[in-house]
């Protein structure tokens, strides 16, 4: 009797999630349109400006771009391992 109540537990939760998901799809399909804008290119002039905070504002990307190029992300040694920074006062 318990294997039984466990089996329609589990197979009702299924159930249900199976629903859910079927009537919610819709909604977080995209449109044909905007799925043929996302697989094109777009040039970095037309990108609007990004908001980097209250520390830096808006910022172009064409900024952004020449900043990664002049400051590429150093690799990581082997073997060095990531390094925590402790922080002070709070979570």
């Amino acid at each position: 009797m318990k294997k039984l109540k466990i089996l329609i537990f589990c197979g009702s939760s299924l159930l249900l999630s199976l629903v859910v998901a079927i009537l919610l799809y819709p909604h977080a399909q995209l449109s044909q349109k905007t799925l043929a804008f996302s697989q094109t290119p777009q040039a970095m002039e037309d990108i609007p400006d990004i908001d980097l905070g209250k520390n830096f504002g808006p910022v172009s990307v064409t900024d952004l771009v020449g900043y990664y190029i002049d400051n590429p992300p150093q690799p990581v040694a082997v073997g060095a391992g990531v390094r925590h920074e402790e922080q002070f006062g709070g979570c």
